[in-house]
């Protein structure tokens, strides 16, 4: 196997931007097809403007930013469980129904953390204003 500078393969960059690129299209994808992901990015666009006024600080920002990503990322895995479970079990089985509910619920989860974070970090803010 031919050998790049390092100890890396040959390739191993051309790699990881075929994985990137795969990556945006399933990003775009569910940007495209699923009404919630799109919600979540009206919403992330509102979060940012609203942190850019309030001009949070670093750890804010951190905080905010943590949030917003593991409710986009919770939502697309909430997509890609139950587009799996279709394939598996188009059928109705209640198994499969449970476990779309999970996935779901942990949506879910995220996304009332996320409204947590933003109240603790925006609530003071507001109250300022």
């Amino acid at each position: 196997m031919k050998q790049s500078s390092g100890d890396e393969p040959a390739g191993f960059f051309t790699s990881r931007c075929v994985s990137f690129r795969h990556a945006f299209r399933g990003l775009g994808f569910a940007l495209r097809s699923e009404i919630h992901v799109r919600i979540h990015l009206v919403a992330t666009l509102a979060v940012i403007g609203a942190g850019l006024y309030f001009d949070l600080s670093i750890n804010e920002w951190c905080s905010v930013s943590l949030a917003i990503g593991l409710v986009i990322a919770s939502e697309i895995l909430n997509t890609a469980i139950e587009r799996l479970v279709d394939i598996v079990r188009p059928e109705h089985d209640a198994a499969a129904g449970q476990v779309k509910d999970l996935a779901s619920a942990a949506t879910l989860v995220a996304a009332f953390a996320a409204a947590v974070i933003g109240l603790l970090i925006f609530g003071p803010h507001f109250l300022n204003l």
